[in-house]
């Protein structure tokens, strides 16, 4: 009984330890936005549109902005930074927020994995610098990324009602969510378990119509979220287009918008102007299929491989904002085989104006993402990830030319975990053999 006692009080510290370590590396992480909160939410576009939204629902305005029912973003994230608001409205609730739900992470991680997988897992997870950095602002990817990772986790364990309450809540935080109920159905479908099957194909579709339904009443529009019809007219599209005519991305998005306006004149309903957006979409898409996949999954690639975004990076440093997006820009010489000409604007827009703090922060993000793509690619020969690479390959290929860093957070914690449960030392130790057997969790999965 003593000696219990004793392993149970040095688990508690160790636990402790990483959580203060969590602590101190995010306010080390927090210190250059002391001196101006402007900076959470100017680095990122998403970021002014949820604090408006949670500042709205926090007055009791209702979920608006700009004076509108906002169809675009999903309402959970708003939700729960409205509710720090009541105290005080400011932007900087989001990095406290992120502490405290990373906190209660690594206490459920506690209890459901061996001690060798927790404290790798935690350390991978502590130590990120791409959560350590987008942690720190009002956008929805961690959250996305640790319901995502729990939902996982209890389906491992077997806890499977839990398990879908978290995946049918993912919608409510991005819309991408709504591609994974099909590959947790095939996951279940591969273990021929028909019902799971099931079950999991249709309750997160069931769990979204209620937002559909209140959508609809208030704008005359069912759908669950506009912003994949924007990101494919603002973005996917007009990169297909230019590829095919030949013109530059910037060119064809004018292009699409003046033909927008003549289409829904100057003034029109929120209905009409989706509708509107969605006929030009459909109509372009038709013309440059194949430009469109090529350019797609060429640009998706880029979330594995980026590390922290430079325009977040550039203004969390010294509060400058970039002259002008450039990555389009910078694929299309590389699509066209001036790769030297890409490079020189990369390096004169990009490298030039980050200083030292931001070569250290983009070395550390190179270095740290390829030691998890190196032990991911290296146990993934090994042990068969099915149901990790089902949810990693369409969260990947979901983002096309938008692609940057932090949409790797949405599945990053899987790969810690994996990671952590696979990783082998050189010499036996208590954590290879408490492991054993046991897949990394402390009661063995049937999955």
């Amino acid at each position: 009984m003593k000696n219990q006692i004793i392993l149970l009080k040095l688990c508690v510290l160790k636990l402790n330890h990483l959580i203060i370590l969590l602590i101190v590396l995010r306010f080390f992480f927090f210190l250059p936005l002391i001196s101006n909160k402007e900076k959470l939410v100017n680095a990122i576009t998403d970021a002014k549109e949820y604090c408006e939204l949670a500042y709205n629902l926090s007055l009791k305005k209702g979920y608006e902005r700009e004076g509108n029912f906002d169809t675009k973003r999903q309402p959970l994230f708003p939700f729960f930074l409205s509710l720090f608001y009541l105290i005080s409205p400011s932007p900087y609730w989001a990095s406290f927020f992120y502490l405290l739900l990373s906190i209660i992470l690594l206490i459920i991680a506690k209890n459901y994995l061996t001690e060798k997988t927790f404290i790798i897992f935690s350390l991978l997870f502590i130590l990120s610098p791409q959560i350590n950095f987008y942690s720190l602002f009002p956008i929805t990817d961690l959250l996305f990324g640790i319901f995502l990772f729990l939902a996982v986790l209890f389906l491992k364990e077997n806890k499977n009602p839990i398990s879908l309450l978290f995946l049918s809540l993912l919608p409510y935080i991005k819309p991408v969510a709504l591609l994974l109920p099909p590959f947790f159905a095939l996951f279940y479908l591969i273990k021929k378990k028909i019902k799971l099957m099931f079950l999991y194909l249709l309750i997160p579709y069931l769990a979204i119509l209620p937002w559909c339904f209140l959508t609809y009443h208030k704008t005359g529009l069912f759908t669950f979220s506009t912003l994949p019809d924007i990101n494919f007219f603002s973005y996917y599209v007009p990169f297909a287009k230019g590829l095919k005519e030949k013109i530059g991305y910037q060119k064809a998005k004018e292009i699409m918008n003046e033909e927008l306006k003549n289409l829904i004149g100057d003034n029109y309903s929120q209905k009409e102007f989706y509708e509107g957006i969605r006929k030009i979409t459909f109509k372009e898409l038709k013309k440059a299929p194949f430009h469109f996949l090529i350019s797609h999954t060429l640009f998706s690639f880029y979330t594995l491989i980026s590390p922290i975004s430079f325009k977040p990076l550039l203004i969390y440093l010294n509060g400058k904002e970039l002259n002008k997006p450039i990555q389009q820009e910078v694929f299309s010489y590389f699509l066209k085989k001036r790769f030297l000409i890409g490079l020189k604007i990369f390096f004169e827009e990009r490298l030039k104006i980050l200083g030292i703090s931001g070569a250290f922060l983009i070395l550390y993000s190179t270095l740290f993402l390829f030691f998890i793509l190196f032990n991911f690619i290296k146990y993934f020969k090994k042990e068969k990830p099915i149901l990790e690479l089902l949810i990693i390959f369409p969260l990947i290929f979901s983002t096309g030319v938008v692609a940057e860093a932090r949409f790797r957070i949405l599945f990053e914690p899987l790969i810690y975990l994996f990671i952590a449960r696979n990783l082998k030392f050189n010499s036996v130790s208590r954590f290879q053999t408490a492991d054993k057997g046991n897949n990394g969790f402390k009661n063995k999965p049937n999955h």
